[in-house]
Parts: C-alpha cells; sequence; structure tokens
C-alpha cells in the first residue's frame, strides 16, 4: 500500500452536518489528518489530537482533537494505525501502541475465559467432594430424617425387623457409649435389627442405622459389632449418603446447593433409595468413616481395634469360601452375597491404614461381652421365630 497517498472511509459528527452526521473520507500525510465530509474540510494536527478504539470488539478508530473539540471522525479502517506519519509522531505512536496492549490483554482474558469455561466442570468434579460437604450443610436435618424414614420402610417390605422394645431392651447397652459420645449431633438415632442372614450393616440419612442378624451372629466380640457400628454412625454424622446424592445430582445441581438452593437436590432425592441401600461409597467416604469411627469409638471408651479386626477375619472366610468354589459364575454370585464386604470393600491398604489407626491407642476399655452376648442370644431366638 501506497502510505504517502493513503484515504480512508470516514463517518463525521458535527453540528453543521445534515442530521449531525454523515460519511466522507481521511487522508494521512506528514501534516496531519485531513478530512472531507460533505461541505466539511480542514486538518488535524498530529498534536493534541486524541486516537481511541470502539465499537464491536474494538474495530472502529475514533479521532478527536483539542482544537476541534465539536468534531469526531471514525473509520473502521484499522490500517490507518499503521501509517508511517501516524507512527513516526510521538504522542500518535504512543497511543498506538498502547492499542496494542489493550487487544493482547483483551484475548488473552478471551483466552482465560474459555479456558475456565472448559476446565469449570472438571474443576467442580475434581472438588466434588469438598462441594457436597458444603451443599449437603444447606439441606435441612428434617429433610434428611424424612429421607432416611421413606428408606427404610422400603426396606422394610422385604426384611422383616425385630419389635422395637425388643432390639432397643438387646442393643441399647451396646449403642449407648457410642451416642453418648457425639457431643451436639443433630441426629436422633434409631437403631434398627432385621432378619436378613448376610453380614451386612448400613446407615441411612437422618440417623437411621440398620444392622442384619447374619452380622451380630458372625461378630466375635462386643468391639466388633460396635466397631462396625461406629462406622455407620460417622456415615450419619458426615453425611456421606446426603453427599453422594449431591454427588450424583449433577453439577448444575450441585452449584445451586452450594448457593442456597436445595430444591432440586430434594427432587433428585426421591429416587435415591436403591443407592442408599446399596451403600456404595467412594473410597473417600470409607476412608473417613474408618477415621471419624475410630476416633468415636476412643472417646466412647471401646477398644477400636475391633474394627480391623471383624473386617480382616471376614476377608479370610471369603478366601476360604471362594477357594471351595470352581464355577466362575458361582464365585461372581456369592461375592456379591458378601453383604458388608461388597458394599464396603477392605483393601489390603485400608486394613494397613486402620491398623495404623488403632496400633497406637491403649485402654483400659468397656468390657462389654456379657451384653454382647445377649444380644447374640436374643437374635438367635428371633431370627429362630421369624
Amino acid at each position: 500500500m501506497d502510505f504517502a497517498s493513503s484515504k480512508y472511509q470516514c463517518h463525521a459528527f458535527h453540528a453543521s452536518l445534515p442530521g449531525g452526521r454523515d460519511i466522507g473520507e481521511l487522508s494521512v500525510s506528514p501534516l496531519g489528518i485531513s478530512y472531507q465530509v460533505a461541505s466539511l474540510l480542514g486538518t488535524l494536527s498530529f498534536a493534541h489530537m486524541e486516537l481511541t478504539l470502539g465499537g464491536a470488539e474494538n474495530k472502529l478508530v475514533f479521532i478527536n482533537h483539542a482544537h476541534k473539540p465539536d468534531l469526531v471522525l471514525y473509520t473502521s479502517d484499522l490500517s490507518i494505525l499503521k501509517h508511517p506519519a501516524l507512527l513516526a509522531h510521538p504522542e500518535c505512536s504512543r497511543q498506538i501502541a498502547a492499542f496494542g496492549r489493550k487487544r493482547l490483554y483483551g484475548r488473552v482474558a478471551l483466552i482465560t475465559l474459555s479456558l475456565l469455561i472448559l476446565t469449570l466442570p472438571v474443576l467442580l468434579i475434581w472438588q466434588m467432594d469438598t462441594l457436597s460437604g458444603y451443599a449437603a450443610r444447606q439441606v435441612p436435618v428434617a429433610w434428611e430424617e424424612k429421607l432416611g424414614a421413606s428408606v427404610a420402610a422400603q426396606d422394610d417390605l422385604k426384611n422383616k425387623r425385630m419389635p422395637k422394645a425388643e432390639a432397643d431392651a438387646v442393643l441399647t447397652p451396646l449403642t449407648a457409649p457410642l451416642l453418648q459420645a457425639l457431643p451436639g449431633s443433630p441426629y436422633h438415632y434409631t437403631i434398627h435389627i432385621v432378619n436378613d442372614s448376610s453380614t451386612n450393616a448400613y446407615a441411612l440419612p437422618g440417623g437411621y442405622v440398620a444392622i442384619h442378624s447374619g452380622l451380630i451372629l458372625k461378630a466375635g466380640s462386643a468391639e466388633e459389632l460396635q466397631g462396625v457400628l461406629a462406622h455407620e454412625i460417622s456415615h450419619v454424622e458426615e453425611r456421606h449418603g446426603t453427599r453422594s446424592i449431591i454427588g450424583n445430582a449433577g453439577i448444575y445441581l450441585v452449584a445451586s446447593a452450594v448457593f442456597g438452593d436445595v430444591s432440586g437436590l430434594l427432587a433428585v432425592a426421591s429416587n435415591a433409595a436403591p443407592m442408599l441401600l446399596s451403600q456404595q461409597y467412594s473410597r473417600h467416604f470409607e476412608t473417613d468413616a474408618d477415621e471419624k469411627g475410630v476416633l468415636l469409638l476412643k472417646r466412647a471408651n471401646i477398644n477400636p481395634a475391633g474394627l480391623p479386626v471383624f473386617f480382616e477375619r471376614m476377608i479370610a472366610e471369603e478366601k476360604k469360601a471362594l477357594d471351595k468354589i470352581d464355577n466362575q459364575q458361582a464365585r461372581e454370585a456369592y461375592k456379591q452375597a458378601l453383604g458388608l464386604l461388597s458394599t464396603h470393600p477392605a483393601s489390603e491398604k485400608r486394613m494397613a491404614h486402620l491398623r495404623e489407626l488403632t496400633g497406637k491407642l491403649q485402654g483400659p476399655y468397656l468390657n462389654q461381652e456379657a451384653e454382647f452376648k445377649a444380644l447374640q442370644d436374643a437374635v438367635r431366638k428371633f431370627v429362630a421365630k421369624s
């Protein structure tokens, strides 16, 4: 392009023009910027000239001059900013350099925003445990209790409970130390004994805990049973059931709950019974329940070693039983019926961590073997009668 004779289409705003504006032409020379718009003619010197960017995406160059404050010129031809005469003048050159920085900052901001939009869902998923914990605190305890009662009622349709008065008479001596070690808990616990031969227990939002008869009869001591109960109670206290619902609800609903709107979550949770009963918690939640359970046992003056002892004994029994099954399909069916081990996977790493948590703790501890034997006797009678 021959810059010496460059001309640029322009628009002008001035009171003398028809309607206050019109289209014309600019030309740039070493003397300044000359303009011709209708009958309006003149030349603006580079000194005291103000150049600004504007319009959509800063694609217009506006020209103002201190000596012509009532005149505004602008062009959409950005090549004017590369004219040697403009670049040679210090004032204009500084303004044009600032445009470059402004456009660079704009591009960086746009790229940053685009990356944020792309990575925000990933970051939310990565921090889902943290977000679900905050969102769960927005959920009223009364709603959790209602949900827990509803899910427990569904489980009652397929499993028979021991009558509450009978269960309380034999359970309370063993559960009271644990519940009394929960100062400030917002939950009122209801602990049931269910006639089910699987070695299992589960906790529901709101303080509902169920222990299968199979687990009570296979436990080897009061400490083993209380260790499992402390683990399940910790799931309730840390709101793992509610947080699992939140984690499965989707990023939009989680974000809404974080800011206090839990209506979407409450609607989703109405279909959460299967997930809550299967107790398929994340590895993080299981580790959290292990750690909080050990602390609860310690506060209750109960030997926390019972929890890893119970898991390790169940693992040994599982291995022994599986070794006797040759058919792969039958092996898989047996694994599905394992109860606690299928819903609370017990890896070697997890057992080592539990041993580390409990190995340094020392008694003396409560001795409740008599109460435990009374519980087992009552459960045997309940199972036989059922």
